[in-house]
């Protein structure tokens, strides 16, 4: 055993409770919580078993009929605990231990049969195996997600239908911001305790939506953060009687909520930007060239896997949101948009991918996104020209939809 995992064991056993979580199907984080004196145990003989079927529970917590996963009368996997992901849940509403600390720790798990080999459909398997690919092309991701989300007031048990805890739109709002402030720092306090790094905190262009985005990080690391700020942000906002929502149209009529996933390629050392080269017109190197390609050649299928619910397409062909398989620098009403670097910051060079929907799982939209751009690097796919200006359809539903939006004080 290295050093790593035993320091990782050492804590665990330190603690009352730890939570082995896992990403179901839709990225919603289900759990075995291990009494911290038993992980070592579990972790030693491979894992702590649970249903299998459990990886394929979707949001309404009903399992689809897989039917190998029926056929074989609904077989175990083992959790594999990432020592790496571990972290202290200072969130918790449980009483602290003797010594002030938390009481509750967190590790994300894999799974793998009984004789090693991953679960196929497991989605952080998923994403696990396209970064390697990705590897074997010399190169390293980096990433961050921008995930939106929605307040509301949590309902009477008299009253079934839930209200916005906010109902006036206005974006990036100051006096909003001062009024959710004690939210956002909890929220951002509990997300820096588990390791994630905020950027920024605002509220967003719907009724009670506000938006948190994360720094980028490497490998499966991006899309843990994406997997652990949906469920990290509902939990303390249930601490302060509100309810999020990740739905991607609670109302209609309202702006829709996204994911947008932020990605860049560097090489094996982490030192240089792939994406960037100085003597390319504007400065986009052929590996991004050929990447955004691929993007865009199977954006339809990026689309069916990152829109997971039929409300998630509700929210496509609207302001701000994804129209056409098309790309464009800086624009906001592009599915890809491309930020470009500089001689001065060759770093910043990324493509930003619009399309998923809040209600996406971020290891999904990682690994959709690592193999359509992998296939257009492979198969040195030719980039469709950039769209240019915003289509008149788009023109329309902008006057339409801000006549909606505009404030009201």
């Amino acid at each position: 055993m290295d050093s790593k995992a035993e320091e990782f064991l050492r804590q665990c056993e330190a603690l009352l409770l730890v939570r082995w979580v896992f990403p179901d199907l839709n990225g919603i984080a289900r759990l075995k919580e291990i009494p911290g004196a038993m992980c070592r145990r579990f972790f030693k003989s491979g894992g702590r078993d649970c249903c299998s079927a459990v990886l394929s529970l979707a949001c309404t917590s009903f399992a689809p009929e897989v039917q190998w996963i029926v056929d074989n009368g609904f077989p175990d996997c083992s959790m594999l605990p990432d020592p790496d992901s571990f972290h202290l849940v200072s969130w918790s509403r449980c009483p602290p231990g003797q010594d002030g600390a938390a009481s509750i720790g967190q590790v994300i798990c894999s799974s793998a049969w009984h004789d090693g080999t991953p679960v196929q459909f497991d989605s952080r398997n998923a994403a696990k195996r396209q970064i390697e690919r990705l590897a074997g092309h010399g190169l390293a991701l980096y990433s961050a997600v921008e995930l939106e989300w929605r307040l509301f007031i949590k309902p009477k048990e008299d009253v079934a239908e839930y209200t916005w805890h906010e109902s006036r739109v206005d974006p990036y709002c100051s006096i909003l911001a001062h009024k959710y402030e004690p939210l956002l720092l909890d929220i951002h306090q509990a997300l820096q305790s588990a390791g994630l790094r905020v950027e920024a905190l605002h509220t967003e262009f719907g009724c009670g939506q506000m938006e948190v985005t994360m720094a980028p990080k490497w490998g499966i690391c991006g899309p843990d953060e994406g997997f652990l700020y949906r469920d990290i942000v509902r939990q303390v906002a249930q601490n302060h009687g509100y309810i999020v929502s990740f739905m991607a149209v609670p109302c209609s009529g309202e702006a829709g909520s996204g994911l947008h996933f932020n990605h860049s390629l560097w090489s094996a050392d982490r030192r240089a930007n792939a994406f960037f080269d100085a003597a390319q017109e504007r400065k986009m190197s052929a590996v991004m060239r050929h990447w955004l390609a691929g993007l865009i050649h199977h954006s339809a299928a990026i689309a069916a896997l990152t829109s997971p619910t039929v409300n998630c397409y509700r929210r496509l062909h609207l302001p701000f949101t994804p129209d056409f398989a098309d790309w464009a620098v800086q624009s906001r009403n592009a599915t890809f948009r491309v930020k470009l670097g500089s001689d001065a910051n060759p770093g910043g060079s990324y493509i930003e991918n619009r399309m998923p929907s809040s209600a996406a799982n971020a290891y999904i939209v990682t690994a959709a996104t690592l193999a359509a751009g992998l296939d257009g690097l492979e198969r040195q796919l030719t980039l469709p020209p950039r769209a240019v200006g915003t289509p008149a359809a788009c023109r329309a539903a902008w006057r339409r939809r801000w006549r909606r939006w505009r404030p009201t004080r």
